[in-house]
């Protein structure tokens, strides 16, 4: 891709994170602030995979057809998804695609001790000139987690086309043990309101600690 379209690439993503804060403020309010009764979480361990195909990565139902794909234009149909697993029966319960990626997220969450911890999983399709990170990962008043995420223009010496899509996911271990979870959240904003936290892209865990590699 030329830099003149990286650049408008760029434009475009800022206006519409802007775009998107104006709907839910007015001219005079400040932003809202993050929800006071949850706690954030530092010390996790991350699994982060990207699979260029855009092939749903998992999930708790029934992967997409070829039909299903063909009907649909655009971003990929069945790619975004997320799942807390607080036990290897969770793990067992989820439908992880043939693919290495996949296969690297579940070995992850796999190899985790449950009598110490639990993993929450994240994927979601994104284009193939973007990046999407983690802002925050925090744990409500009962201990289930909540995942910000966010996303931003990859780096201009990555080749990449901006009609074809991605998928990318997350497996993050945390350090919380749960014999059962009342539920989880996540969201993703379009743009990065702080310098993210880098993660490992390799298959081996790396712990989170506020540097950045790709």
């Amino acid at each position: 891709m030329d830099w003149s379209r990286r650049r408008l690439l760029a434009t475009a993503a800022t206006g519409l994170g802007v775009a998107l804060a104006g709907c839910d403020t007015t001219d005079d309010a400040p932003p809202p602030s993050p929800g006071l009764d949850r706690r954030p979480v530092d010390d996790y361990e991350v699994e982060r995979v990207r699979n260029t195909d855009a092939v749903p990565l998992f999930t708790r139902g029934s992967f997409p057809t070829s039909t299903d794909d063909a009907d649909r234009e655009g971003r990929p149909a069945g790619s975004y998804d997320h799942a807390y697993v607080v036990s290897e029966a969770d793990v067992d319960e989820l439908a992880f695609a043939d693919v290495p990626e996949a296969k690297r997220l579940r070995s992850f969450a796999a190899a985790t001790d449950f009598e110490a911890g639990s993993v929450y999983l994240f994927t979601t399709p994104v284009g193939a000139c973007y990046d999407v990170r983690i802002e925050s990962i925090s744990l409500d008043p009962d201990g289930d987690p909540d995942g910000d995420f966010c996303r931003a223009l990859r780096p201009a010496d990555v080749a990449c086309d901006v009609d074809e899509y991605d998928t990318l996911g997350y497996a993050i271990r945390l350090p919380v043990a749960r014999e059962q979870t009342n539920g989880h959240s996540g969201g993703m904003s379009s743009s990065c309101r702080r310098a993210p936290s880098r993660v490992a892209f390799d298959a081996e865990l790396t712990p989170h600690d506020g540097s950045d590699g790709e």
